[in-house]
Protein backbone atom coordinates (compact mmCIF):
# COMPACT_ATOMS: atom_id res chain seq x y z
CA UNK A 1 0.00 0.00 0.00
CA UNK A 2 1.34 3.35 -1.05
CA UNK A 3 2.75 5.64 2.02
CA UNK A 4 0.39 9.00 2.23
CA UNK A 5 2.26 12.04 3.61
CA UNK A 6 0.64 15.26 4.60
CA UNK A 7 3.44 18.03 4.38
CA UNK A 8 6.61 16.52 6.36
CA UNK A 9 4.02 14.03 8.56
CA UNK A 10 3.15 10.31 6.77
CA UNK A 11 -0.09 9.05 8.38
CA UNK A 12 -0.92 5.67 10.00
CA UNK A 13 -3.81 5.94 10.37
CA UNK A 14 -7.15 7.98 9.41
CA UNK A 15 -8.94 7.87 12.79
CA UNK A 16 -11.94 9.99 12.47
CA UNK A 17 -13.87 12.84 9.98
CA UNK A 18 -16.80 14.89 10.42
CA UNK A 19 -17.76 18.28 8.88
CA UNK A 20 -15.41 20.85 9.79
CA UNK A 21 -12.21 18.11 9.59
CA UNK A 22 -10.58 14.78 9.03
CA UNK A 23 -8.26 13.39 11.56
CA UNK A 24 -4.87 11.51 11.16
CA UNK A 25 -2.46 9.43 13.36
CA UNK A 26 0.85 10.48 11.41
CA UNK A 27 4.98 10.94 12.69
CA UNK A 28 7.54 13.39 11.23
CA UNK A 29 9.12 12.08 8.33
CA UNK A 30 12.24 12.67 9.77
CA UNK A 31 11.50 12.34 13.31
CA UNK A 32 9.64 8.59 13.20
CA UNK A 33 9.34 8.85 16.96
CA UNK A 34 7.58 12.01 17.09
CA UNK A 35 3.47 11.31 16.82
CA UNK A 36 1.05 13.82 16.09
CA UNK A 37 -2.59 14.30 15.18
CA UNK A 38 -3.16 16.05 11.99
CA UNK A 39 -6.53 17.96 11.74
CA UNK A 40 -6.99 18.82 8.47
CA UNK A 41 -9.94 21.69 7.34
CA UNK A 42 -11.27 22.31 3.95
CA UNK A 43 -13.48 24.59 4.14
CA UNK A 44 -12.14 28.49 3.97
CA UNK A 45 -14.26 30.25 6.35
CA UNK A 46 -13.56 27.49 8.88
CA UNK A 47 -9.73 27.93 8.56
CA UNK A 48 -9.62 31.23 9.47
CA UNK A 49 -11.49 30.84 12.50
CA UNK A 50 -8.98 27.97 13.37
CA UNK A 51 -6.37 30.21 12.56
CA UNK A 52 -7.52 32.72 15.19
CA UNK A 53 -8.23 29.77 17.27
CA UNK A 54 -4.08 28.45 17.20
CA UNK A 55 -3.16 31.89 17.53
CA UNK A 56 -4.72 31.83 21.01
CA UNK A 57 -3.38 28.28 22.09
CA UNK A 58 -0.14 29.64 21.14
CA UNK A 59 -0.22 31.99 24.41
CA UNK A 60 -1.44 28.41 26.37
CA UNK A 61 2.00 26.55 25.06
CA UNK A 62 2.88 27.06 28.83
CA UNK A 63 0.41 24.77 30.44
CA UNK A 64 1.78 20.76 30.55
CA UNK A 65 -2.14 20.02 31.30
CA UNK A 66 -3.46 21.50 27.52
CA UNK A 67 -2.60 19.46 24.51
CA UNK A 68 -0.10 21.67 22.32
CA UNK A 69 0.05 22.85 18.42
CA UNK A 70 2.79 21.34 17.16
CA UNK A 71 3.11 22.77 13.91
CA UNK A 72 0.45 24.75 11.41
CA UNK A 73 0.57 24.91 7.96
CA UNK A 74 -1.07 24.53 4.74
CA UNK A 75 -0.72 21.63 2.47
CA UNK A 76 -2.37 22.86 -1.11
CA UNK A 77 -5.89 23.93 -0.44
CA UNK A 78 -6.22 23.01 2.88
CA UNK A 79 -4.82 24.08 6.15
CA UNK A 80 -3.44 21.15 8.91
CA UNK A 81 -2.96 21.47 12.34
CA UNK A 82 -0.64 19.21 13.79
CA UNK A 83 -1.61 18.69 17.72
CA UNK A 84 -0.08 17.04 20.08
CA UNK A 85 -0.29 12.85 20.32
CA UNK A 86 -1.03 12.20 23.74
CA UNK A 87 -0.70 8.29 24.60
CA UNK A 88 -3.76 7.54 26.94
CA UNK A 89 -7.54 7.15 27.68
CA UNK A 90 -10.11 9.85 27.64
CA UNK A 91 -12.68 9.83 30.48
CA UNK A 92 -15.50 9.03 28.32
CA UNK A 93 -13.64 5.81 27.32
CA UNK A 94 -13.03 4.97 30.97
CA UNK A 95 -16.10 5.53 31.78
CA UNK A 96 -17.23 3.10 29.42
CA UNK A 97 -15.60 0.42 31.58
CA UNK A 98 -16.22 1.77 35.17
CA UNK A 99 -19.46 3.49 35.07
CA UNK A 100 -18.07 5.65 37.91
CA UNK A 101 -14.58 6.83 39.32
CA UNK A 102 -13.65 6.66 42.86
CA UNK A 103 -15.00 10.70 44.81
CA UNK A 104 -11.01 11.10 45.58
CA UNK A 105 -9.61 10.93 41.78
CA UNK A 106 -13.25 12.57 40.22
CA UNK A 107 -12.14 15.52 42.64
CA UNK A 108 -8.55 14.96 41.34
CA UNK A 109 -9.49 15.47 37.81
CA UNK A 110 -11.83 18.08 37.92
CA UNK A 111 -9.43 20.25 40.50
CA UNK A 112 -7.01 19.42 37.35
CA UNK A 113 -8.96 20.49 34.54
CA UNK A 114 -10.49 23.85 36.44
CA UNK A 115 -6.71 24.16 37.26
CA UNK A 116 -6.33 24.57 33.36
CA UNK A 117 -9.31 26.80 32.86
CA UNK A 118 -8.13 29.11 35.35
CA UNK A 119 -4.80 29.20 33.52
CA UNK A 120 -6.84 29.92 30.01
CA UNK A 121 -9.16 32.37 31.52
CA UNK A 122 -6.69 34.26 32.70
CA UNK A 123 -5.39 34.82 28.89
CA UNK A 124 -9.06 35.92 27.95
CA UNK A 125 -9.56 32.07 26.23
CA UNK A 126 -12.72 30.12 27.02
CA UNK A 127 -12.37 26.10 26.30
CA UNK A 128 -16.60 26.37 25.64
CA UNK A 129 -16.72 22.13 25.35
CA UNK A 130 -15.54 20.51 28.16
CA UNK A 131 -16.77 17.07 28.71
CA UNK A 132 -15.19 13.85 29.88
CA UNK A 133 -14.44 13.67 25.62
CA UNK A 134 -12.40 16.02 25.85
CA UNK A 135 -10.25 15.36 28.64
CA UNK A 136 -7.52 12.57 28.66
CA UNK A 137 -5.47 10.80 31.47
CA UNK A 138 -2.28 9.86 29.88
CA UNK A 139 -0.24 6.59 30.61
CA UNK A 140 1.67 8.59 33.75
CA UNK A 141 -1.43 9.78 35.20
CA UNK A 142 -1.36 13.17 34.40
CA UNK A 143 -4.11 15.41 33.54
CA UNK A 144 -4.60 16.84 29.60
CA UNK A 145 -7.22 18.98 28.31
CA UNK A 146 -8.23 18.72 24.95
CA UNK A 147 -9.49 20.38 21.75
CA UNK A 148 -9.78 24.52 22.44
CA UNK A 149 -12.23 25.04 20.06
CA UNK A 150 -10.35 23.05 17.22
CA UNK A 151 -12.99 20.79 15.13
CA UNK A 152 -14.17 17.76 16.44
CA UNK A 153 -14.05 13.72 15.13
CA UNK A 154 -16.24 11.38 13.96
CA UNK A 155 -15.09 9.63 17.18
CA UNK A 156 -17.30 12.14 19.39
CA UNK A 157 -20.75 10.98 19.52
CA UNK A 158 -21.82 14.40 20.39
CA UNK A 159 -19.95 16.66 18.04
CA UNK A 160 -19.93 20.18 18.54
CA UNK A 161 -22.80 22.17 16.83
CA UNK A 162 -22.57 23.98 13.97
CA UNK A 163 -23.94 27.57 13.91
CA UNK A 164 -23.38 30.26 16.76
CA UNK A 165 -24.27 27.45 19.40
CA UNK A 166 -20.71 25.97 20.03
CA UNK A 167 -20.84 22.97 22.24
CA UNK A 168 -22.64 20.02 23.26
CA UNK A 169 -26.14 19.95 24.60
CA UNK A 170 -25.43 17.76 27.33
CA UNK A 171 -22.48 19.94 28.82
CA UNK A 172 -23.79 23.73 27.17
CA UNK A 173 -25.08 26.35 30.10
CA UNK A 174 -28.24 27.37 29.37
CA UNK A 175 -27.60 30.63 27.94
CA UNK A 176 -24.90 28.87 25.54
CA UNK A 177 -27.96 27.86 23.58
CA UNK A 178 -28.19 31.87 22.54
CA UNK A 179 -25.52 33.50 23.42
CA UNK A 180 -25.21 37.51 22.97
CA UNK A 181 -22.46 39.73 23.49
CA UNK A 182 -23.02 39.55 26.72
CA UNK A 183 -22.61 35.71 27.47
CA UNK A 184 -19.50 34.74 30.06
CA UNK A 185 -18.01 32.25 28.73
CA UNK A 186 -16.10 31.87 31.59
CA UNK A 187 -19.14 30.91 33.40
CA UNK A 188 -19.96 28.40 31.04
CA UNK A 189 -16.90 26.34 31.33
CA UNK A 190 -17.92 26.26 35.15
CA UNK A 191 -21.13 24.84 34.08
CA UNK A 192 -19.13 22.28 31.87
CA UNK A 193 -16.58 20.91 34.51
CA UNK A 194 -19.75 21.01 36.70
CA UNK A 195 -21.56 18.74 34.70
CA UNK A 196 -18.33 16.62 34.05
CA UNK A 197 -17.96 16.08 37.71
CA UNK A 198 -21.49 15.04 38.47
CA UNK A 199 -21.13 12.53 35.44
CA UNK A 200 -17.90 10.96 37.14
CA UNK A 201 -19.23 10.73 40.27
CA UNK A 202 -23.00 9.49 39.37
CA UNK A 203 -22.72 8.05 36.27
CA UNK A 204 -25.60 9.82 34.78
CA UNK A 205 -26.06 13.50 33.14
CA UNK A 206 -28.04 15.45 35.48
CA UNK A 207 -30.19 16.69 31.81
CA UNK A 208 -32.28 14.78 28.92
CA UNK A 209 -33.37 15.98 25.88
CA UNK A 210 -34.08 13.84 22.48
CA UNK A 211 -32.32 16.96 20.81
CA UNK A 212 -30.88 20.51 21.46
CA UNK A 213 -34.50 22.67 22.29
CA UNK A 214 -35.68 20.03 24.70
CA UNK A 215 -32.31 19.61 26.10
CA UNK A 216 -32.18 23.43 26.70
CA UNK A 217 -35.78 23.46 28.16
CA UNK A 218 -35.08 21.53 30.41
CA UNK A 219 -32.03 23.20 31.49
CA UNK A 220 -34.02 26.41 31.40
CA UNK A 221 -37.52 24.94 33.42
CA UNK A 222 -36.40 21.58 35.71
CA UNK A 223 -34.47 21.13 38.30
CA UNK A 224 -31.14 17.80 38.16
CA UNK A 225 -31.62 15.50 40.04
CA UNK A 226 -29.65 15.77 43.45
CA UNK A 227 -26.45 13.41 43.20
CA UNK A 228 -26.98 11.75 46.27
CA UNK A 229 -30.34 10.86 45.03
CA UNK A 230 -28.64 8.59 42.23
CA UNK A 231 -25.66 7.99 44.49
CA UNK A 232 -26.15 8.08 48.41
CA UNK A 233 -22.44 7.88 49.35
CA UNK A 234 -21.53 11.38 47.86
CA UNK A 235 -21.09 13.77 50.66
CA UNK A 236 -23.09 16.45 50.89
CA UNK A 237 -20.64 18.77 50.27
CA UNK A 238 -19.43 17.57 47.25
CA UNK A 239 -23.10 17.46 46.15
CA UNK A 240 -23.41 21.12 47.07
CA UNK A 241 -20.29 21.81 45.12
CA UNK A 242 -21.78 20.20 41.99
CA UNK A 243 -25.76 22.10 42.08
CA UNK A 244 -23.53 25.40 42.67
CA UNK A 245 -21.61 24.89 39.58
CA UNK A 246 -24.59 24.11 37.26
CA UNK A 247 -26.82 26.24 38.63
CA UNK A 248 -29.50 27.73 35.43
CA UNK A 249 -28.50 30.83 36.69
CA UNK A 250 -24.73 32.27 36.26
CA UNK A 251 -24.76 34.85 38.87
CA UNK A 252 -25.62 31.92 41.49
CA UNK A 253 -22.61 29.53 40.18
CA UNK A 254 -19.16 29.96 40.90
CA UNK A 255 -17.82 33.27 39.63
CA UNK A 256 -14.26 31.95 38.77
CA UNK A 257 -12.30 28.83 37.93
CA UNK A 258 -9.91 29.50 40.58
CA UNK A 259 -12.87 29.60 43.18
CA UNK A 260 -14.31 26.41 42.35
CA UNK A 261 -10.94 24.84 42.15
CA UNK A 262 -10.53 26.49 45.60
CA UNK A 263 -13.64 24.54 46.91
CA UNK A 264 -13.23 20.98 45.42
CA UNK A 265 -9.26 21.12 46.74
CA UNK A 266 -11.07 22.17 50.04
CA UNK A 267 -13.55 19.07 49.71
CA UNK A 268 -10.47 16.79 48.78
CA UNK A 269 -8.60 17.39 52.06
CA UNK A 270 -11.30 16.59 54.32
CA UNK A 271 -12.48 13.67 52.25
CA UNK A 272 -8.76 12.38 52.43
CA UNK A 273 -8.48 13.56 56.63
CA UNK A 274 -11.81 11.13 56.75
CA UNK A 275 -10.05 8.56 55.43
CA UNK A 276 -6.80 8.79 56.74
CA UNK A 277 -8.67 9.11 60.65
CA UNK A 278 -10.53 5.76 59.39
CA UNK A 279 -7.23 4.02 58.53
CA UNK A 280 -5.79 4.76 61.26
CA UNK A 281 -8.67 3.31 63.12
CA UNK A 282 -9.07 0.20 61.59
CA UNK A 283 -5.30 -0.19 62.10
CA UNK A 284 -5.72 0.02 65.67
CA UNK A 285 -8.92 -2.18 65.63
CA UNK A 286 -7.65 -4.73 63.58
CA UNK A 287 -4.75 -5.03 66.07
CA UNK A 288 -6.78 -5.20 68.66
CA UNK A 289 -9.48 -7.58 67.45
CA UNK A 290 -6.28 -9.77 66.94
CA UNK A 291 -5.16 -9.72 70.55
CA UNK A 292 -8.57 -10.31 71.18
CA UNK A 293 -9.10 -13.44 69.06
CA UNK A 294 -5.65 -14.71 70.50
CA UNK A 295 -7.57 -14.53 73.87
CA UNK A 296 -10.72 -16.17 72.88
CA UNK A 297 -8.91 -19.24 72.10
CA UNK A 298 -8.42 -20.18 75.32
CA UNK A 299 -11.55 -18.80 77.05
CA UNK A 300 -14.78 -19.02 74.52
CA UNK A 301 -15.13 -20.34 70.69
CA UNK A 302 -15.58 -17.84 68.25
CA UNK A 303 -19.03 -19.83 67.65
CA UNK A 304 -20.13 -19.13 71.21
CA UNK A 305 -19.79 -15.40 70.69
CA UNK A 306 -21.42 -15.22 67.61
CA UNK A 307 -24.79 -17.35 69.26
CA UNK A 308 -24.38 -14.99 72.18
CA UNK A 309 -24.38 -11.48 70.26
CA UNK A 310 -27.04 -13.29 68.25
CA UNK A 311 -29.34 -13.79 71.43
CA UNK A 312 -28.21 -10.19 72.78
CA UNK A 313 -29.37 -8.39 69.45
CA UNK A 314 -32.85 -10.46 69.17
CA UNK A 315 -33.52 -9.76 73.45
CA UNK A 316 -32.31 -6.28 73.09
CA UNK A 317 -33.69 -4.68 69.73
CA UNK A 318 -37.25 -6.47 69.55
CA UNK A 319 -38.68 -4.06 67.31
CA UNK A 320 -36.17 -3.90 64.76
CA UNK A 321 -36.32 -5.33 61.30
CA UNK A 322 -34.63 -9.56 61.07
CA UNK A 323 -31.44 -9.16 60.54
CA UNK A 324 -30.07 -11.29 57.00
CA UNK A 325 -27.28 -13.19 57.37
CA UNK A 326 -23.93 -11.03 56.69
CA UNK A 327 -25.79 -8.43 58.28
CA UNK A 328 -24.54 -5.84 60.82
CA UNK A 329 -26.06 -6.33 64.61
CA UNK A 330 -26.95 -3.39 66.24
CA UNK A 331 -26.16 -3.06 69.96
CA UNK A 332 -28.59 -0.88 71.17
CA UNK A 333 -30.42 1.57 71.74
CA UNK A 334 -33.62 -0.29 71.57
CA UNK A 335 -36.06 1.11 69.26
CA UNK A 336 -38.39 3.57 70.87
CA UNK A 337 -36.03 4.58 74.04
CA UNK A 338 -34.86 7.81 74.99
CA UNK A 339 -31.72 8.84 73.89
CA UNK A 340 -29.57 12.22 74.99
CA UNK A 341 -29.20 14.68 72.92
CA UNK A 342 -25.77 16.14 74.57
CA UNK A 343 -23.54 13.38 73.09
CA UNK A 344 -25.50 10.48 71.37
CA UNK A 345 -23.79 7.17 71.01
CA UNK A 346 -24.10 4.81 68.70
CA UNK A 347 -22.61 1.30 68.90
CA UNK A 348 -22.66 -2.17 67.24
CA UNK A 349 -20.65 -5.16 65.77
CA UNK A 350 -20.00 -7.31 62.91
CA UNK A 351 -19.48 -10.81 62.91
CA UNK A 352 -17.57 -10.45 59.52
CA UNK A 353 -14.71 -7.57 60.65
CA UNK A 354 -15.40 -4.90 58.15
CA UNK A 355 -12.92 -2.19 58.52
CA UNK A 356 -15.29 0.44 56.85
CA UNK A 357 -18.48 2.21 57.56
CA UNK A 358 -21.37 4.63 56.45
CA UNK A 359 -23.58 6.28 59.23
CA UNK A 360 -27.24 8.00 57.87
CA UNK A 361 -29.78 9.54 59.97
CA UNK A 362 -32.71 11.50 59.67
CA UNK A 363 -35.46 12.71 61.02
CA UNK A 364 -37.78 11.47 58.29
CA UNK A 365 -38.21 7.73 58.06
CA UNK A 366 -37.58 7.96 53.73
CA UNK A 367 -34.22 9.29 54.98
CA UNK A 368 -34.68 12.45 52.67
CA UNK A 369 -32.15 15.15 53.89
CA UNK A 370 -30.38 12.45 55.98
CA UNK A 371 -26.69 13.64 56.99
CA UNK A 372 -23.88 11.00 56.10
CA UNK A 373 -21.27 10.31 58.39
CA UNK A 374 -18.28 8.30 56.47
CA UNK A 375 -15.15 6.23 57.34
CA UNK A 376 -16.42 5.27 60.49
CA UNK A 377 -14.55 1.96 61.81
CA UNK A 378 -14.64 0.29 65.77
CA UNK A 379 -17.60 0.04 67.51
CA UNK A 380 -19.52 2.64 68.20
CA UNK A 381 -19.68 6.49 67.31
CA UNK A 382 -20.59 9.38 69.29
CA UNK A 383 -21.89 12.77 68.10
CA UNK A 384 -20.11 15.95 69.28
CA UNK A 385 -22.81 18.21 68.99
CA UNK A 386 -26.67 18.35 69.87
CA UNK A 387 -29.56 16.98 67.43
CA UNK A 388 -32.89 18.55 68.13
CA UNK A 389 -35.67 16.25 69.97
CA UNK A 390 -37.52 14.06 67.78
CA UNK A 391 -37.61 10.60 66.57
CA UNK A 392 -34.62 10.05 64.66
CA UNK A 393 -33.90 7.20 61.94
CA UNK A 394 -30.58 5.60 61.72
CA UNK A 395 -29.21 3.69 59.07
CA UNK A 396 -25.57 1.73 58.85
CA UNK A 397 -23.85 -0.36 56.07
CA UNK A 398 -20.62 -1.45 55.36
CA UNK A 399 -18.32 0.68 52.67
CA UNK A 400 -16.30 -1.78 50.21
CA UNK A 401 -12.48 -1.89 49.91
CA UNK A 402 -12.94 -0.07 46.75
CA UNK A 403 -14.46 2.50 48.84
CA UNK A 404 -18.39 2.31 47.87
CA UNK A 405 -21.39 1.58 49.34
CA UNK A 406 -21.61 -2.34 49.82
CA UNK A 407 -24.86 -4.31 48.57
CA UNK A 408 -27.40 -2.57 50.42
CA UNK A 409 -30.02 -5.54 51.54
CA UNK A 410 -28.11 -5.91 54.51
CA UNK A 411 -28.90 -1.84 56.22
CA UNK A 412 -29.58 -2.32 59.20
CA UNK A 413 -31.49 0.81 60.71
CA UNK A 414 -33.68 1.36 63.39
CA UNK A 415 -35.78 4.56 65.36
CA UNK A 416 -34.96 6.11 68.95
CA UNK A 417 -36.01 9.13 70.39
CA UNK A 418 -33.96 11.94 71.11
CA UNK A 419 -34.66 14.37 74.28
CA UNK A 420 -32.71 16.76 75.62
CA UNK A 421 -30.73 17.28 78.87
CA UNK A 422 -31.40 20.24 80.66
CA UNK A 423 -32.88 23.46 79.66
CA UNK A 424 -34.98 23.54 76.46
CA UNK A 425 -36.53 26.58 74.44
CA UNK A 426 -39.13 27.02 71.43
CA UNK A 427 -38.34 27.66 67.82
CA UNK A 428 -41.28 28.84 65.94
CA UNK A 429 -40.71 29.15 62.00
CA UNK A 430 -43.17 30.75 59.19
CA UNK A 431 -42.41 30.37 55.71
CA UNK A 432 -44.14 32.44 52.86
CA UNK A 433 -45.80 30.77 50.54
CA UNK A 434 -43.75 27.17 52.13
CA UNK A 435 -40.38 25.66 52.13
CA UNK A 436 -37.87 22.90 53.20
CA UNK A 437 -36.64 23.49 56.98
CA UNK A 438 -33.66 21.94 57.75
CA UNK A 439 -31.73 22.34 61.30
CA UNK A 440 -28.30 21.52 61.36
CA UNK A 441 -28.36 20.28 58.02
CA UNK A 442 -31.36 17.97 59.36
CA UNK A 443 -34.14 18.17 57.43
CA UNK A 444 -37.01 19.18 59.78
CA UNK A 445 -40.09 19.71 57.84
CA UNK A 446 -40.62 19.56 54.02
CA UNK A 447 -42.90 21.77 52.46
CA UNK A 448 -44.43 23.40 55.64
CA UNK A 449 -45.27 27.00 55.89
CA UNK A 450 -45.62 26.91 59.19
CA UNK A 451 -43.25 24.79 62.08
CA UNK A 452 -42.54 24.62 65.83
CA UNK A 453 -40.24 22.23 68.02
CA UNK A 454 -39.04 22.26 71.06
CA UNK A 455 -35.12 22.77 71.17
CA UNK A 456 -32.36 22.22 73.47
CA UNK A 457 -30.66 25.68 74.73
CA UNK A 458 -27.75 26.61 72.22
CA UNK A 459 -27.08 27.72 68.73
CA UNK A 460 -28.95 25.81 66.02
CA UNK A 461 -27.93 26.81 61.83
CA UNK A 462 -31.16 26.99 60.01
CA UNK A 463 -31.69 26.54 56.42
CA UNK A 464 -35.14 27.28 54.46
CA UNK A 465 -35.31 25.52 51.04
CA UNK A 466 -38.09 26.71 47.90
CA UNK A 467 -36.48 24.84 44.76
CA UNK A 468 -39.42 26.81 42.46
CA UNK A 469 -38.06 30.51 44.58
CA UNK A 470 -35.91 32.95 42.49
CA UNK A 471 -33.64 32.65 46.03
CA UNK A 472 -33.73 28.84 46.00
CA UNK A 473 -32.70 28.88 50.15
CA UNK A 474 -32.10 31.41 53.00
CA UNK A 475 -29.51 30.13 55.78
CA UNK A 476 -30.08 31.67 59.19
CA UNK A 477 -28.91 30.94 62.72
CA UNK A 478 -31.34 31.07 66.25
CA UNK A 479 -29.78 31.12 69.74
CA UNK A 480 -32.26 29.07 71.64
CA UNK A 481 -32.75 30.50 75.75
CA UNK A 482 -33.94 28.43 78.67
CA UNK A 483 -37.74 28.40 78.45
CA UNK A 484 -38.20 31.42 75.26
CA UNK A 485 -39.44 31.11 72.04
CA UNK A 486 -37.58 32.12 69.01
CA UNK A 487 -40.10 33.22 66.23
CA UNK A 488 -38.65 33.56 62.61
CA UNK A 489 -40.52 34.70 59.42
CA UNK A 490 -38.69 33.86 55.70
CA UNK A 491 -40.20 34.57 52.26
CA UNK A 492 -39.12 33.72 48.91
CA UNK A 493 -39.86 35.08 45.78
CA UNK A 494 -41.55 32.96 43.63
CA UNK A 495 -41.01 34.04 39.70
CA UNK A 496 -44.34 34.44 37.48
CA UNK A 497 -45.11 31.61 35.66
CA UNK A 498 -43.72 31.72 32.09
CA UNK A 499 -46.60 32.65 29.48
CA UNK A 500 -47.26 29.96 27.26
CA UNK A 501 -46.50 31.01 23.61
CA UNK A 502 -49.19 32.10 22.18
CA UNK A 503 -51.06 29.51 19.52
CA UNK A 504 -50.39 29.59 15.73
CA UNK A 505 -53.06 31.61 14.24
CA UNK A 506 -56.18 29.77 12.60
CA UNK A 507 -55.10 29.26 8.55
CA UNK A 508 -57.33 31.08 6.44
CA UNK A 509 -57.57 31.84 2.71
CA UNK A 510 -55.58 34.52 3.24
CA UNK A 511 -52.41 32.04 4.75
CA UNK A 512 -49.59 31.78 2.52
CA UNK A 513 -47.96 28.15 1.29
CA UNK A 514 -44.54 27.40 1.94
CA UNK A 515 -42.81 23.83 0.44
CA UNK A 516 -39.76 23.32 2.37
CA UNK A 517 -37.70 21.07 0.84
CA UNK A 518 -33.95 19.60 0.74
CA UNK A 519 -31.46 17.58 -0.27
CA UNK A 520 -31.30 14.50 0.90
CA UNK A 521 -34.92 14.47 2.33
CA UNK A 522 -35.62 14.05 5.79
CA UNK A 523 -34.78 17.53 7.48
CA UNK A 524 -35.71 18.07 10.87
CA UNK A 525 -37.80 21.55 10.20
CA UNK A 526 -38.06 24.75 12.70
CA UNK A 527 -40.20 27.53 11.82
CA UNK A 528 -39.50 30.81 13.94
CA UNK A 529 -38.06 28.89 17.05
CA UNK A 530 -40.68 25.79 16.78
CA UNK A 531 -39.70 22.30 15.84
CA UNK A 532 -42.41 20.97 13.97
CA UNK A 533 -43.45 17.48 13.42
CA UNK A 534 -42.88 17.03 9.76
CA UNK A 535 -40.03 16.67 8.16
CA UNK A 536 -38.66 17.69 4.13
CA UNK A 537 -40.01 17.86 1.74
CA UNK A 538 -43.41 18.96 2.91
CA UNK A 539 -45.56 22.18 2.57
CA UNK A 540 -46.48 24.30 5.31
CA UNK A 541 -49.37 26.89 5.35
CA UNK A 542 -48.51 30.21 7.27
CA UNK A 543 -49.43 33.92 7.88
CA UNK A 544 -48.27 36.59 5.82
CA UNK A 545 -45.08 37.93 7.08
CA UNK A 546 -41.43 37.31 7.69
CA UNK A 547 -40.57 33.60 9.18
CA UNK A 548 -37.15 32.27 9.82
CA UNK A 549 -36.69 28.64 8.33
CA UNK A 550 -34.16 26.07 9.97
CA UNK A 551 -33.13 22.67 8.56
CA UNK A 552 -31.86 20.06 10.46
CA UNK A 553 -29.54 16.86 9.35
CA UNK A 554 -27.21 14.55 10.35
CA UNK A 555 -24.59 14.40 7.92
CA UNK A 556 -21.93 11.81 7.89
CA UNK A 557 -22.33 11.68 11.85
CA UNK A 558 -22.54 15.35 12.27
CA UNK A 559 -25.75 17.57 12.96
CA UNK A 560 -25.91 20.33 10.50
CA UNK A 561 -27.83 23.26 10.42
CA UNK A 562 -28.94 25.47 7.36
CA UNK A 563 -31.02 28.93 7.85
CA UNK A 564 -33.50 30.97 5.64
CA UNK A 565 -35.93 33.24 5.68
CA UNK A 566 -39.14 33.95 3.75
CA UNK A 567 -41.42 37.04 3.29
CA UNK A 568 -44.83 34.88 2.98
CA UNK A 569 -47.39 37.03 0.47
CA UNK A 570 -51.46 36.07 1.35
CA UNK A 571 -52.32 33.67 -1.38
CA UNK A 572 -49.02 32.74 -2.78
CA UNK A 573 -46.97 29.90 -2.85
CA UNK A 574 -42.99 29.92 -1.89
CA UNK A 575 -40.16 27.12 -2.28
CA UNK A 576 -37.42 27.39 0.14
CA UNK A 577 -34.40 24.34 -0.38
CA UNK A 578 -31.77 23.29 1.45
CA UNK A 579 -29.01 21.36 0.12
CA UNK A 580 -26.11 19.65 2.56
CA UNK A 581 -22.96 18.74 1.61
CA UNK A 582 -22.78 14.99 1.42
Amino acid sequence: MEERYIGNYRVLEKIGAGGMAQVFLAVHRDVPNLKVILKIVSDGQLAERFKQEADKLALLDGNASICRIRHFFNDGDNLVIAMEYIEGVTLDERLKREAVLPIDESLRITAKVLEVLEFAHQRKIFHRDIKPSNIMIDKAGNVKVIDFGIAKSETDPNLTLAGTACGTPAYMAPEQFTPTAQTNYALVDIYAAGTTLYYLLTGALPFKGDNEFAMRDAKLFSEPPRPRSIKASIPREIEEIVLKAIDKEPKARYQTAEEMRRAVDDAARRLGEKDDVATKAVSTSNSVAKRKRGSLRFVLPVAGVLILAAIAAYLFWPSSPPIKTGALALIGPVSGETLNTGQPTLRWSDPQERNSFVLEYALDSSFAGSRTIAGLSGGSYTFSSSLPNGTYYWRLYPVTAAGSPGDPSPWAYFSVNATSIGASGTISIAVTPSGDIYLNDILAASGQSSFERQLDTGRYVLRIENEKSREKRLVDTADIGPDAVVSRRYSFTIPAPTPTPPSPPPVTAKSGEVRIGSQPRGADIVIDGELQRQKTNYTFKLSPGRHVIVAALEVDGVTRRLVDTVVVVADSVHKVAFEFEQ
